[in-house]
């Protein structure tokens, strides 16, 4: 699990809502329909034009992917995007991680020859060129059991994941959860300080999408908050149990809802 990663999507958002000004959208073709890496086996990108929204600090572009075949349950996937100037060259390039994108879910609940959209971002700003043309790289991973117990399978720990974004199930995905390996009071902890960060942020972003000036003085505020964390997290004990991830993916998801609902 890339903690740190997860870590500097909340800072850079946090200074996206709080700094961000300005936004410009390209037309963008397809430099190349297959799918660098492995998820070239389950999805290719559909040849049409594209919007690609270039923001203050970050860029994103939807895109459309036609299914070969479901990602497996067993696996996730990340996907990153290439940005290239009219004469091909490489202008920007976002690596393919949970930064870019993390909704593998949808890739698993397609079925062949559906066309499914998705939304990829980039962190690296674009500058001095304009977008013209974008190709997907791609890395699929099974899903590991080595942060958990022996006894946890990677069937299990894909279950708890899809279980814990559902509300209604959280009895369930407890029961998963707990089943699979023992908790961690230290990452407990952590935990609990990082959902009310997450709150705190989410009313900060609301805040600053509605015109609000007294968000720019929450703002160094949140980000000092953002290091500390990654601190606690880089010193708590133990390994994230399954129960504790599928936690830590819920409250990642209502933040970065909540950062899409504001765009």
């Amino acid at each position: 699990m890339k903690i740190v990663i997860y870590l500097a999507l909340v800072t850079l958002a946090v200074c996206f809502a709080a700094c961000g000004r300005g936004e410009s959208t390209y037309d963008i073709t397809v430099d190349n329909a297959t799918i660098g890496g492995k998820l070239s086996q389950y999805f290719t990108l559909v040849d049409k034009t594209y919007k690609y929204n270039q923001e203050e600090y970050h860029g994103n572009v939807i895109v459309e992917l036609k299914c070969i075949q479901p990602l497996p349950e067993d696996l996730s996937a990340y996907i990153g995007v290439d940005v290239l100037d009219e004469d091909g060259t490489v202008i920007s390039s976002q690596k393919a991680e949970s930064w870019s994108f993390a909704d593998y879910e949808v890739l698993r609940q397609a079925s062949p020859d559906e066309i499914v959209t998705i939304k990829i971002k980039n962190r690296n700003k674009i500058e001095n060129s304009n977008p013209a043309k974008i190709r997907l790289t791609s890395i699929v991973n099974e899903v590991k059991e080595s942060s958990y117990s022996s006894s946890s399978s990677s069937k299990n720990i894909g279950r708890i994941v899809s279980v814990a974004e559902d509300s209604d199930n959280t009895t369930e995905a407890k029961e998963v959860a707990e089943s699979s390996s023992s908790s961690s009071e230290d990452f407990d902890a952590v935990l609990d300080s990082y959902e009310k960060y997450v709150d705190k942020y989410i009313s900060f972003m609301k805040k600053a999408s509605n015109g609000d000036l007294t968000a720019m003085a929450e703002y160094p505020s949140l980000l000092q908050q953002a290091e500390e964390f990654g601190d606690k997290l880089e010193s708590a004990k133990g390994d994230l149990t399954a129960s504790q991830m599928a936690r830590f993916n819920k409250i990642q998801a209502k933040m970065l809802k909540a950062a899409q609902e504001m765009k």
